[in-house]
């Protein structure tokens, strides 16, 4: 079977049973991005906008810890 999809393979085929209870979706600043929840905030994994524009913002880079968030 051939997967033709963007999502990493850690999402896909995660080791661990509680990775998915991790991550959530939130809103930052009006965007739409997937997070995987730590002790100090959440670690943006992957943005879920259609705007360009959006992936161009340093403050929704994958990998930046976020430690309130909202509109």
């Amino acid at each position: 079977m051939i997967l033709y999809t963007m999502m990493p393979q850690e999402l896909i085929f995660p080791e661990d049973e509680n990775a998915w209870n991790k991550i959530e979706m939130l809103n930052v600043k009006g965007v739409p991005v997937l997070a995987e929840q730590l002790d100090e905030g959440y670690r943006i994994t992957r943005i879920l906008s259609s705007n360009p524009f959006d992936y161009l913002n340093p403050e929704l880079a994958p990998g930046n810890v976020i430690r309130h968030f909202g509109p």
